[in-house]
């Protein structure tokens, strides 16, 4: 085995030829012309001399990205410890992007060139599909892109000891990243027009419950009728439904939570429980039957589109996606004055930093006349005829809650219509 640093043809190579089984196997990588690519070449020589000796360095000259895939597939995709959901992800991100584009390359001729040819097809490419797929017509979202520049970088990370790779072509490239998106919240006036647009009695109990208790969209679908609890006024997450419609595992420890249900909607809940169509798993919120004759829960898709944007459009309110729901949820509990650590253990986050964030929604919207009282104080002007020495906001947390809660509880946000469905039991069948 010989591992040797020489100028050829005007650039510094190292050159690597050793025999195994009786065969000579060769390697010549190319550095440059210069000092510095003399340097290089040495460093890699030095680097590369224990691994030339074994049989893995000479494995990686005919490896391919799809050989490090499969290993990557086979040791952590396969890992009981991933989540299913998760693993489903990964797998799909492979499918669609990573193999399509790095899959049938030399592992010794991935660098961070190759990524950034790659990152470049992903943001600029319409669709940016698998051949057979129908895409979207877009390019993929910064935070798409940069899931499945991650996703390679665990990848590459993960096969590096077994093909003795030194260096990551991921590493040294720049995620990019999505700006910030402000979830759109809507007021108990707007709250009371989307619940006037839902005129089908079981969604509107559904879009009700989860704006009154910030359930996730797998929470709210894999909720069953032995979690409610009609007589104690609560809900006990334990369990929610994945995007194929199976039974998980709820996002995190803490997600496992008692929730409490406010009072009007108990009746809507009791109507519903006679009428709802039985399930093997006992689903409150059951989606039509398969082939089988079998009901899942409700399809996340058909959750948001078909229930919760249809009902926007009709109320004449933006596009929300679901989990903004849960936004709102958190929103209220702010100006309901739910103390922060309450509302954490109500909405199941790991951290009271994710619970503050969605309180800082309800903050930007509240009026702020702080700086007016400051100067009133300090005598540079006089001091608002209604607020006194009263440091609450014009728009105090009282006012705001009967707002919210007129919404709930019946006017405005009744029509006669609705009440007239909600009354009649044979229209939740």
């Amino acid at each position: 085995m010989s591992v040797n640093v020489r100028y050829s043809r005007g650039v510094w190579v190292c050159d690597i030829s050793t025999r195994i089984a009786g065969k000579r196997q060769r390697s010549i990588k190319a550095f440059g012309a210069g000092s510095k690519a003399k340097a290089a070449a040495q460093a890699y020589a030095e680097e590369i001399a224990p691994q030339a000796k074994t049989g893995k360095y000479w494995e990686r000259q005919e490896a391919t990205f799809r050989d490090m895939w499969a290993q990557y597939e086979m040791h952590v995709l396969a890992s009981p410890d991933l989540r299913p959901s998760t693993a489903a992800d990964y797998r799909a991100i492979g499918r669609l992007y990573l193999l399509p584009h790095l899959g049938e390359r030399l592992l010794n001729d991935i660098d961070k060139t190759a990524i950034l040819d790659m990152k470049a097809a992903l943001q600029s490419a319409p669709g940016a599909k698998a051949a057979g797929e129908e895409g979207s017509g877009k390019p993929l979202s910064p935070r798409s892109v940069a899931k499945v520049l991650i996703l390679g970088g665990s990848v590459w990370r993960h096969g590096r000891d077994h093909y003795k790779i030194a260096t990551n072509p991921f590493a040294d490239v720049k995620k990019p990243r999505a700006a910030k998106r402000q979830p759109y919240i809507l007021d108990a006036g707007e709250i009371a027009k989307l619940r006037a647009a839902l005129d089908v009695p079981v969604e509107r109990l559904l879009i009700e419950l989860t704006l009154t208790t910030g359930l996730r969209s797998g929470e709210v679908r894999g909720l069953t009728w032995d979690s409610v609890d009609l007589e104690g006024k609560r809900l006990f997450i334990e369990r929610q439904a994945n995007r194929r419609g199976e039974e998980a595992a709820t996002k995190t420890e803490t997600s496992v939570r008692p929730i409490p249900v406010p009072a009007y909607l108990i009746p809507e809940l009791k109507r519903w429980k006679l009428a709802c169509p039985l399930t093997a798993r006992g689903l409150v919120f059951p989606g039509e039957p398969n082939a089988q004759g079998e009901r899942n829960p409700i399809d996340a898709d058909i959750l948001l589109r078909n229930i919760l944007r249809r009902a926007l459009r009709r109320a004449g309110l933006p596009p929300l996606r679901f989990h903004d729901l849960r936004h709102m949820a958190g929103t209220l509990m702010h100006e309901a004055g739910v103390p922060l650590k309450r509302a954490q253990e109500i909405l199941g986050h790991a951290s009271e930093r994710t619970t503050l964030a969605i309180y800082t929604h309800s903050m930007r919207r509240t009026h702020d006349d702080s700086a007016d009282k400051i100067a009133a104080l300090a005598g540079l002007s006089a001091p608002p005829s209604d607020l006194g020495n009263n440091w609450e906001t014009i728009d105090s947390i009282e006012s705001q809650e009967v707002g919210v809660s007129d919404c709930f509880t019946g006017s405005p946000g009744r029509i006669r219509t609705a009440d007239q469905r909600i009354n009649s039991p044979s229209l939740y069948h």
